[in-house]
């Protein structure tokens, strides 16, 4: 009798860990937001893998509907061949600047436990590379945090979005997490995340 109820327990268990699996990865699906890219359904590695400025709609959503770490990898290859055709021999590949930025960034840009390459800067830097100049604002009211300042000249190259940037980024740092400035208050979720797409 109790063997019963402890297999008929764990089923129930089962089936509601399954169904709040499909949920998320439902929710996930929904997403067009690319700051929002996450597929609950692969590895650590790739489950965070794509960013979503640089991708297609399409891509977007063929990245979302994976389901092993096998296929991501070989997603990851057919998004990269589509990159790098026609790159020159003496110039980087849009995928060898993608992974170095990555590895800068997340050298320089992890808060806490969320990696740099997911974070505003981070992202500004894979994207667009290092800026021409950074500098720092004071805060027109007292109290607020200093912005940062990134700034990219008229010259700039095309980014991996294929798109110039902005000519100015500002980050400021709220609660702990630096996020993309929008002139806004500064009461925002620090968790915000940052809006590239031009």
């Amino acid at each position: 009798m109790i063997n019963t109820h402890h297999r008929s327990s764990r089923a129930l268990f089962l089936a509601a860990a399954l169904w709040m699996l499909m949920a998320t990865v439902a929710e996930a699906k929904k997403t067009k937001d690319p700051d929002e890219l996450f597929n609950p359904l692969l590895g650590v590695q790739w489950s965070h893998w794509l960013v979503g400025p640089i991708a297609e709609d399409k891509e977007i959503e063929a990245y979302l509907q994976l389901t092993s770490d096998a296929e991501a990898e070989a997603f990851a290859e057919t998004f990269w061949a589509k990159r790098n055709q026609g790159t020159a021999v003496f110039k980087k590949s849009s995928e060898d600047l993608f992974k170095a930025r990555t590895e800068e960034a997340n050298k320089r840009f992890t808060e806490g436990t969320f990696p740099g390459n997911r974070t505003a800067r981070g992202t500004v830097l894979i994207i667009y590379g290092e800026p021409e100049k950074i500098s720092f604002e004071s805060p027109k009211k007292l109290g607020y945090p200093p912005l940062e300042i990134w700034e990219y000249g008229k010259d700039s190259e095309k980014g991996l979005d294929d798109k110039k940037p902005k000519k100015r980024y500002r980050f400021v740092e709220i609660d702990g997490s630096t996020v993309l400035y929008t002139g806004q208050s500064l009461r925002v979720d620090p968790r915000a995340r940052l809006k590239i797409r031009n």
